[in-house]
């Protein structure tokens, strides 16, 4: 079993051809994943919004980034602020989904919690998004 890091990212295979087929590796999000109870939009609306006005596929990079922006609003919303200081006491409050997935923090040290990792597989070009054992 081979595993990388970079198998996460989609020009994995498209750069390594068929030595990429077997390679496990972690992605951050994937398309077609979803969550429940999400705040904000849901993957699928984000993927045809982003292939509209970019003409390609969104990345983990892309996804990731947006979430961002759901959870700061969510932050605005809940704290009726845009000081740094209850903005960061309200992050440590929200335990909330996006179409990234899960976002919590710890109340201590700031550190995300929620957010789980997926593992992949390349198989025949594609990534394959393997069952979580948790």
């Amino acid at each position: 079993v081979v595993a990388a890091v970079a198998a996460g990212l989609r020009d994995f295979s498209a750069e390594l051809g068929q030595i990429a087929d077997g390679v496990l590796g972690p992605s951050q999000w994937e398309p077609g994943i979803g969550f429940p109870d999400t705040i904000g939009p849901d993957s699928d609306w984000f993927i045809d919004s982003f292939q509209r006005q970019s003409g390609q596929m969104p990345d983990y990079i892309a996804a990731g980034s947006f979430a961002t922006g759901l959870v700061l609003t969510e932050c605005i919303r809940r704290a009726s602020s845009l000081d740094d200081e209850k903005l960061r006491n309200t992050a440590s409050e929200v335990d909330c989904n996006t179409l990234y997935g899960r976002f919590r923090i710890d109340a201590r040290s700031g550190m995300q919690i929620g957010h789980r990792t997926l593992l992949i597989r390349w198989h025949g070009g594609q990534k394959i998004v393997l069952p979580s054992t948790t």
